[in-house]
């Protein structure tokens, strides 16, 4: 079953980023890497109130799918996790460790991705509090935190190869490139300092694109088995023809 989260109570969510907002609880870390079997199998989290009243926090994970244009999508994967505990109450200032067990198959052959979820629910207010709360028509602002989570085995490696490249004009009638890349590989890839370098048929000199060129591809992630399709400007000295390209980053 897919999940669609609510937007109607959550006003954030924050995905891997490193600026907390004010008066908000933090989820540490914001990425874990665990191995399916041995003391890898369990790792712990803190979740630490910054806020100046007391704030209930849920945990649960869901697994994490990825489109072709980097759109992901969520399924419930708690019967491959024990967490403890799943629900936690904290005063202000409070932390809690929460620890995370990976309960699902122990020989995997491939990395398997999720998302830790972490988010605020509704607190009991007193009646005083309650009565403030509706006479001055306070809105109650929680937070979601959607950590990541990587199942990883041993000897895992990363492939990327360039599958297609192909020139399109766009809704403007700018020329553009659309780029396919393929994960073949067993792990994700992260593709740091990417670089690619183009030719046509009508031309065999090949055009290196400099790293402004390939800033949309700089630093996106390609789960193992996935593609990504990447759309970028066509260099204006590239000629028109059938389009061949070569691909790398570092890894």
């Amino acid at each position: 079953m897919k999940l669609t989260f609510p937007k109607i109570l959550f006003s954030t969510i924050i995905l891997m980023l490193g600026v907390q907002p004010a008066l908000a609880f933090q989820l540490l870390p914001m990425s874990r890497t665990f191995t399916p079997s041995g003391t890898g199998a369990t790792q712990s989290y803190q979740i630490v109130n910054d806020k100046k009243e007391a704030l209930a926090v849920e945990v649960s994970i869901v697994q994490r799918k990825m489109d072709i244009d980097g759109v992901e999508t969520y399924s419930d994967a708690d019967d491959n996790f024990l967490i403890y505990p799943p629900q936690i109450l904290l005063k202000p200032g409070e932390k809690q460790t929460v620890r995370v067990t990976w309960l699902g198959e122990a020989n995997l052959s491939q990395e398997q991705t999720f998302r830790l979820v972490a988010q605020q629910v509704p607190v009991e207010l007193n009646a005083s509090q309650n009565n403030q709360a509706t006479t001055s028509g306070q809105v109650k602002i929680l937070m979601r935190y959607m950590g990541s989570i990587f199942v990883r085995p041993v000897n895992i490696k990363q492939k990327v190869v360039l599958e297609s490249i192909k020139q399109q004009n766009n809704n403007k009638g700018q020329e553009e490139l659309v780029i396919i890349l393929q994960n073949q590989g067993s792990g994700r890839a992260i593709l740091k300092e990417p670089k690619l370098s183009v030719k046509t048929s009508a031309s065999n000199t090949p055009i290196a694109l400099n790293s402004e060129q390939l800033k949309p591809i700089n630093n996106t992630v390609i789960l193992a088995g996935n593609k990504r399709r990447f759309v970028i400007p066509k260099p204006s000295n590239l000629a028109n023809g059938e389009i061949s390209g070569e691909f790398k980053f570092k890894e």
